[in-house]
């Protein structure tokens, strides 16, 4: 295929389909959004995370994209030689994806078109790495929980789920005796049908209204799954793209891994602990950070003395 060729290919592809949702450099220097020289930081944070957890080369492990859009971050994990399958369930991503895999010659990665939330080891197998990024917050409480159940049972070690979190704890949500807090979010209205629904490429797929957990309660749901320590990635730093200020205040990484747990032999007492964290204990907020600051002032504080 010559440039001519593949850039007539990416137009025909953009109006057929839509927009590119990632900038992906394909041969001849050509990128399928015109080289916006965007540096996607949140890319380079998940990779790291992968690369630094899991106990063998990239080129050994077996990646899976959950979610993946038009699969730059499952390309990535192929162009390091991983095994790697991305799942998307619009059309309009998948088509573009697999045009991009074809013209990279990348036979180790395969892209589907599925629902992210009926994935299975008997369809899919098992994982080293299941990268979840941008897509639980689109997912209702019930069908979060599960999909977290699952790539559990998928996952040899390491789950990546970059996700928006509630602020603060507006609305309960109870499964199974278990209390979860978080907001709901509002994807589409009512009367959409599924064709309008499926061409809102940043959306959820059919359910009208998602539910964002808090981030103690998507720890807590994260421990009652099974994982053995769960982790809130902060470096390398997802700021803004490398522009000026942060681009989301509430979305997060948390690393979960799957491992056997470890007695301790001098505190037997902790081998049957499980405990979970409250709402608002773990709150990054610069109001509550003020708070506790002002207090340690009274504190120390001398006392006045007696006029």
């Amino acid at each position: 295929m010559e440039k001519k060729e593949l850039l007539e290919q990416i137009q025909d592809l953009e109006q057929k389909y839509g927009a590119w949702a990632y900038d992906i450099p394909l041969p001849f220097d050509v990128w399928t959004g015109g080289n916006r020289n965007i540096p996607h930081t949140r890319l380079k944070r998940i990779v790291q995370i992968v690369s630094d957890l899991v106990d063998k080369p990239l080129s050994e492990c077996r990646i899976l994209d959950l979610g993946c859009l038009d699969g730059m971050f499952s390309i990535e994990f192929a162009l390091h030689g991983a095994e790697t399958i991305g799942i998307e369930i619009r059309e309009d991503n998948i088509k573009k994806a697999i045009f991009c895999k074809n013209v990279l010659n990348l036979s180790n990665l395969d892209f589907r078109q599925e629902d992210a939330r009926h994935i299975s080891i008997e369809s899919h197998g098992l994982f080293d790495a299941i990268i979840c990024s941008g897509l639980l917050y689109h997912l209702t409480a019930h069908d979060a929980i599960e999909l977290i159940s699952k790539m559990f049972n998928m996952s040899n070690k390491v789950v990546v789920i970059d996700t928006h979190i509630a602020l603060k704890p507006v609305t309960r949500y109870l499964i199974n005796n278990e209390e979860y807090w978080g907001e709901i979010y509002n994807e589409h209205n009512e009367q959409d049908t599924q064709k309008i629904k499926s061409k809102r490429l940043w959306a959820s797929w059919d359910n009208n209204q998602s539910f964002w957990f808090t981030r103690p309660s998507l720890i807590n749901i994260l421990n009652k799954a099974g994982f053995t320590s769960v982790y809130e990635c902060f470096n390398p730093p997802h700021l803004n793209y490398g522009k000026p200020g942060i681009e989301h205040f509430d979305r997060c990484t948390f690393v979960a891994l799957k491992g056997e747990k470890c007695k301790l032999f001098t505190s037997p007492a902790a081998n049957t602990l499980n405990e979970n964290w409250t709402e608002n204990s773990l709150d990054y907020s610069a109001n509550k950070i003020k708070s506790k600051k002002s207090l340690f002032r009274k504190i120390i504080q001398k006392p006045k003395k007696n006029k």
